[in-house]
């Protein structure tokens, strides 16, 4: 009796290592799996956006900004009476040359939802459309050809005017680790790098909008910075300030209660924080 009870306690135990090391051949191919998948979505969206500039951008007259833009006399708050349009259809405070143009036909051809393009000067690899869906899902896990990837695309957040007019637009991409869509924004938040170019471009059809940034740092996912406001006024003035006074850079842009903002979004390694970094459009050829 004594010999079975053995015999079944050792096939027991066999079994139960068995089903431990089929457990742990799971995991380990379930590990592998997803490294698989996430080398293949980081290689896809290699592919997908590398040729994305050289298909439809071509080099503008301008470069990123220089330092001497940056000057205290220049501060985004004064119009330069010799660039600025009288009849008030130019709104040309701290004027500039965008770095691209954008063959707009040839991508809107592509996808009707493209509304835009960013540039981001101090990291031009953030070179990319900007998409608008009809919620702030579809385009997560989606290119801007609406093809299936992880990366996704740029996209405006949906409750946005599609034209940039609102008093803080939202615009998101994924921080992808090998540093492409909104992976290099959080360098921005380095006093060095920001004081080389504090400047981002939205171009449209319409018109191109270059904005100072004026605020960038690590925020909750669930901060005051992703207010979308009614309209302009006081209100909104304070709120800038106080996303200017948070912010990781240092910095001296004058705020207006006119002001438009742009809000650029991205995660970060926390889950429950987010990386963002503000501007204020301070030239632009559309009214």
């Amino acid at each position: 009796m004594a010999g079975q009870k053995g015999k079944k306690k050792n096939r027991a135990g066999e079994a139960a290592r068995l089903l431990v090391m089929a457990a742990a051949l799971i995991v380990l191919l379930y590990s592998a799996y997803r490294l698989f998948d996430i080398w293949h979505g980081y290689h896809a969206a290699g592919k997908e956006y590398e040729q994305l500039a050289n298909d439809f951008t071509k080099p503008g007259e301008g470069e990123a900004s220089p330092a001497e833009d940056r000057s205290e006399e220049s501060t985004g708050n004064e119009t330069d009476e010799s660039t600025a349009e009288t009849s008030g259809e130019n709104r040309l405070i701290e004027d500039a040359v965008p770095p691209l143009t954008v063959d707009w036909e040839a991508l809107r051809a592509v996808n009707s939802d493209i509304i835009g393009w960013i540039y981001v000067d101090a990291q031009p690899s953030v070179s990319y459309p900007v998409c608008r869906g009809t919620d702030n899902d579809y385009y997560l896990h989606r290119t801007f050809r609406r093809e299936e990837l992880f990366a996704g695309a740029i996209f405006m957040d949906y409750l946005n005017s599609p034209d940039f007019s609102d008093p803080n637009t939202i615009i998101y991409g994924h921080n992808m680790k090998n540093g492409s869509m909104f992976g290099l924004l959080k360098y921005l938040r380095q006093q060095e790098t920001y004081d080389e170019a504090p400047y981002f471009w939205i171009l449209t059809p319409e018109g191109n909008y270059r904005y100072h940034i004026y605020a960038a740092m690590s925020t909750p996912v669930d901060s005051e910075v992703y207010t979308l406001f009614g309209g302009r006024g006081e209100e909104f003035l304070a709120w800038e300030k106080r996303m200017q006074a948070a912010s990781d850079v240092k910095n001296n842009v004058e705020l207006a209660e006119n002001d438009f903002t742009v809000t650029l979004s991205t995660c970060t390694s926390d889950s429950s924080r987010r990386c963002v970094v503000l501007g204020k459009l301070v030239s632009t050829e559309h009214p």
